[in-house]
């Protein structure tokens, strides 16, 4: 996920999480869980980022009712998800452009090698439209030649016949 590269999550204690662009130093959305749930503690925040599927896990604890807190610590968690792709992300992070590339010369040997067999790949179907035309071309060169071989003979067979 390209986008998640320049951002980072910020938990502050209001239950609030940002996500902010490193580059710009800007808030650019803000995640809530509903009124009913507070983010887990910002000292041990619960999260993961799915660069696969472009989303946020969340958890978020249930408040505790007055009744409630008193008879039981315990609460309730739920996994909040925040989908990438339904907010405007993408143009808060432009994409920066790429990087000059490096000389040939000045590649590892590594770095050469896949270079060299990933342009093989790239144009082995055009290179397997030239082979096959060759073959043709050299098919079509034989079937020529023997035809002209056996017309050669043909003519021999009649020359020694009126003979």
């Amino acid at each position: 996920l390209s986008i998640l590269l320049l951002q980072v999550l910020i938990f502050c204690w209001d239950d609030t999480v940002s996500l902010m662009n490193t580059d710009t130093s800007q808030t650019v959305y803000c995640f809530c869980t509903p009124p009913s749930h507070a983010v887990a503690p910002a000292w041990q925040p619960v999260f993961t980022v799915d660069s696969v599927n472009c989303c946020l896990l969340l958890r978020g604890d249930e408040h505790p009712h007055a009744d409630e807190f008193i008879q039981s610590k315990a609460t309730h968690s739920t996994i909040f998800l925040f989908d990438f792709n339904s907010y405007p992300l993408k143009e808060a992070f432009p994409k920066k452009p790429d990087l000059p590339l490096k000389p040939v010369q000045e590649l590892q040997w590594i770095e050469r090698c896949n270079m060299f067999l990933h342009d093989r790949l790239h144009f082995l179907p055009e290179r397997q439209q030239v082979l096959l035309e060759m073959e043709k071309q050299e098919y079509w060169d034989c079937l020529q030649a023997q035809a002209a071989a056996m017309d050669n003979e043909r003519e021999k067979v009649k020359g020694e016949k009126k003979q």
